[in-house]
């Protein structure tokens, strides 16, 4: 008996499928893969620890340029050669940590959580629990991979399922491609060259 494509969402594509004045054009691909599961032709898979990541996401990270004193990292002496050849990559990676990591979190309004919740409910959505045998999973898998506790949490739980793929945007689980392929959705439908528009701006 045949059986539906299987498909595991990670946090970033419940947030783009729900970001669709930020992210208009990962809405529409999380638009139109939602739309097949509701009609039955793919299932989508998460575990129900996805549902508190997309209630208190962070904002979408966007690198920034250097500090102004960052540039003295580039002195030469006096035959042209850079004094501190490695500072610039090094302050970089440094820079990069803590931006990202000192990120406000965006608090979404009570209306908008609970909004979220029932979203969570829809049948179409399989929700994955987080039961004693997944979360040893997880466990290993976060130790022997150096993932992140709620990233391995998610390839798990996708394996768990026999899920075919994790999506996902943005988030990095090229450690696992051999125990799951990880990638971003991508559209089912023809496409609608007009409705590829975005929404005109304000």
């Amino acid at each position: 008996m045949p059986t539906n494509p299987r498909y595991y969402w990670d946090t970033s594509c419940f947030i783009s499928y729900l970001s669709s004045n930020q992210e208009w054009n990962r809405h529409g691909i999380c638009l139109d893969v939602m739309k097949h599961a509701k009609e039955g032709t793919i299932d989508i898979y998460t575990s129900c620890w996805t549902l508190v990541e997309t209630i208190r996401p962070r904002d979408k990270y966007i690198p920034e340029a250097l500090p102004e004193w960052s540039k003295a990292l580039g002195q030469t002496d006096e035959d042209g050669k850079p004094i501190y050849p490695d500072a610039k990559g090094q302050l970089e990676q440094i820079w990069a940590y803590y931006k990202r990591n000192t990120m406000p979190s965006r608090l979404l309004s009570t209306e908008q959580a609970e909004k979220i919740k029932l979203m969570f409910q829809w049948a179409w959505i399989r929700k994955i629990q987080v039961v004693p045998t997944i979360a040893a999973h997880a466990a290993e898998i976060a130790r022997q991979y150096n993932m992140k506790p709620a990233d391995s949490l998610h390839v798990a739980s996708a394996l768990a399922r026999g899920c075919e793929s994790l999506y996902r945007w943005d988030r990095d689980y090229e450690k696992i491609n051999h125990l799951i392929q990880s990638k971003e959705p991508v559209r089912i439908s023809p496409p609608d060259l007009l409705s590829e528009l975005p929404p005109p701006s304000n």
